[in-house]
């Protein structure tokens, strides 16, 4: 059960080795900057949308099922890139479809999937499933990187993708088919969700903390030593399991106050310039801050709907997302150094809110 939810994690954290061709997209296919920022961005758009319909589904639905549903919207986004390639299918079926609206499907299926075997350690099911996706750009990118110069980097792309969405159907004929979690079908229930308050602090608490990090993952590149991506990867992996664990323990309130307190701190830094091993601190904690509030998601999800947990994940999860979508967006407007001290005021705004209305929709 567990291994079948990670790795379906592993194929679609595909998305996070894009940056593994885009030299060669450029050079090769002449795609303009706008373009392949566009196929970056094409991933949280979809995310949103595929969380909170699958958080939905994941209520009424059996995990195995909508986890194979996730594999379909993969596939069907990888075929017309794969077998069509061009900037429309990259951004509307692989990005958008496949990764985005089926990550963000699968990532519900393998939430709930994992829950019903550590139901109550909702916030470390999410965190480590959260840090699987992500943490698969280790040996991705590199994996691509290597195979494109001889292959092409379409064929890397296929070859990878393909390989791991193959090991993740595998691993999925070995999932019990679990029942449905029943939640039950109440008139007006939609709106029920919609009007609850505490769905609603977590998802602009999650939007308020995501600008910065997705911000600098885009631009660290550019500033600091090529490793400072590696580093900020690392602290994204890190930063989603720890969080979710943590959010067990003592709550999502005090992670989401550490997480927005790091995060101005690495914006101060960036901003400052504080040399390369400043820099690269400043990266490891940016890292740690986006994956801290992804990893809290699922245990705020839980605690503002305990009736309804996979549909408030999926609901507040659309902040994550909405946030890491404005982040590169916004600040590609914005020049640098200023831009790490704008792009981090939103964190201001997170914290005001923690502070103004007391955390009332997780534990303290």
């Amino acid at each position: 059960m567990v291994v079948a939810g990670l790795a379906l994690q592993l194929a679609f954290g595909i998305a996070f080795a894009w940056g593994a061709v885009v030299p060669l997209v450029r050079a090769q296919e002449h795609w303009p900057p706008l373009l392949l920022g566009a196929v970056f961005a094409g991933t949280p758009a979809g995310y949103g949308i595929g969380t909170a319909v699958g958080g939905r589904l994941a209520d009424r639905l059996s995990p195995r099922r909508l986890c194979w549903a996730s594999l379909g919207l993969l596939a069907a986004g990888f075929g017309p890139a794969f077998v069509a390639p061009s900037g429309l299918t990259f951004v509307a079926a692989y990005a958008f479809l496949g990764l985005g609206v089926g990550g963000g499907v699968g990532i519900a299926g393998s939430v709930a999937a994992m829950a019903r075997v550590l139901p109550t350690a909702r916030g470390s099911v999410g965190g480590l499933a959260s840090a699987v996706y992500a943490s698969s750009a280790v040996f991705q990118a590199p994996l691509i990187a290597a195979l494109a110069p001889h292959i092409g980097w379409l064929n890397a792309l296929r070859t990878v993708g393909l390989g791991g969405a193959i090991v993740a159907a595998g691993l999925l004929t070995l999932m019990p088919p679990l029942p449905a979690l029943g939640a039950p079908r109440e008139r007006g229930d939609r709106a029920s969700l919609l009007r609850n308050r505490g769905i609603w602090r977590g998802l602009l608490l999650a939007f308020c903390a995501s600008p910065f990090g997705a911000f600098a993952a885009v631009n660290l590149g550019t500033v600091l030593a090529a490793a400072s991506v590696a580093v900020f990867g690392a602290g994204n992996a890190v930063g989603r399991l720890t969080a979710g664990v943590a959010a067990d323990r003592v709550g999502v309130t005090r992670v989401m106050l550490s997480v927005l307190t790091v995060e101005l701190v690495a914006a101060i830094a960036l901003f400052l310039g504080i040399g390369l091993t400043g820099g690269l601190i400043a990266a490891l904690a940016a890292g740690l801050a986006l994956g801290g509030t992804a990893g809290s998601l699922a245990r705020g999800g839980a605690d503002a709907a305990p009736d309804r947990p996979n549909a408030a994940f999926g609901l507040v999860f659309t902040g994550f997302t909405a946030g890491s979508l404005l982040g590169p967006l916004a600040g590609a407007m914005i020049d640098l150094p200023g831009a790490w001290l704008i792009m981090a005021t939103p964190a201001v705004a997170g914290l005001a809110l923690l502070v103004g209305l007391g955390g009332s929709q997780v534990r303290a």
